[in-house]
């Protein structure tokens, strides 16, 4: 009988604990995405990275901090005016944490489109040297990430934004851009995201097909 009472009062004290790491994961995600929210420029969204960095470092089997920590590292790249091999390295930095999620996670369409953009924007650094082998990387990425989920808007969007960019001459334009742009924008009317899962791309996909007008 002593040992029964003794399991059941290990149990309820490993369940108390598990429940009250997932207050604060899930209290901790939730501070996450409202900095995300709020993130306009480089700095801030570097500081939203280091947020996450530290949320991955504590939570090492969720894949969701890794991918927002590779997320906001890219977004501080890109909004960024830091020297070549400095934002060269910070693409590395968000290529990384997105390669954790892909571990953690494998065969998820987020990822890999998450994956493509840093891909697309680490070749835009050096472009002369890296557009003929990274923008295919690029584009393999996204569309294996449209085979796993046709539906993922962020899929559509990415491609219609490195379609946008890429000159025409290698296959790209606002032209060809704007059809995937339409299609990305149709499936933002759809999208279904729950709990912390990726929502991201709308408005950024109404402003692109704006220029393409």
């Amino acid at each position: 009988m002593k040992t029964l009472k003794l399991c059941i009062v290990l149990l309820i004290i490993t369940f108390s604990v598990k429940a009250q790491n997932s207050d604060k994961y899930t209290a901790a995600m939730q501070k996450g995405m409202a900095l995300i929210d709020s993130a306009s420029t480089s700095e801030q969204f570097a500081a939203v990275a280091n947020f996450f960095e530290r949320i991955a470092a504590s939570e090492t089997k969720q894949w969701l901090p890794q991918y927002y920590a590779g997320f906001c590292n890219l977004h501080a790249a890109i909004l960024g005016k830091q020297d070549s091999d400095t934002k060269d390295a910070l693409y590395d930095k968000a290529m990384s944490y997105a390669e954790k999620a892909d571990a953690l996670k494998p065969a998820n369409s987020e990822v890999l489109v998450l994956e493509g953009y840093i891909t697309f924007m680490k070749m835009s650094v050096f472009s002369q040297q890296r557009a003929m082998t990274m923008i295919p990387k690029a584009n393999a990425l996204l569309e294996k990430a449209l085979a796993i989920d046709p539906e993922n808007p962020r899929a559509y969007l990415v491609k219609g934004q490195n379609t946008f960019y890429t000159p025409e001459a290698f296959g790209g334009g606002k032209a060809k851009a704007k059809d995937i742009l339409t299609t990305a924008a149709d499936k933002y009317k759809n999208q279904k995201a729950s709990g912390f899962e990726p929502a991201w791309g709308a408005r950024r996909c109404q402003a692109l097909l704006q220029q393409c007008n």
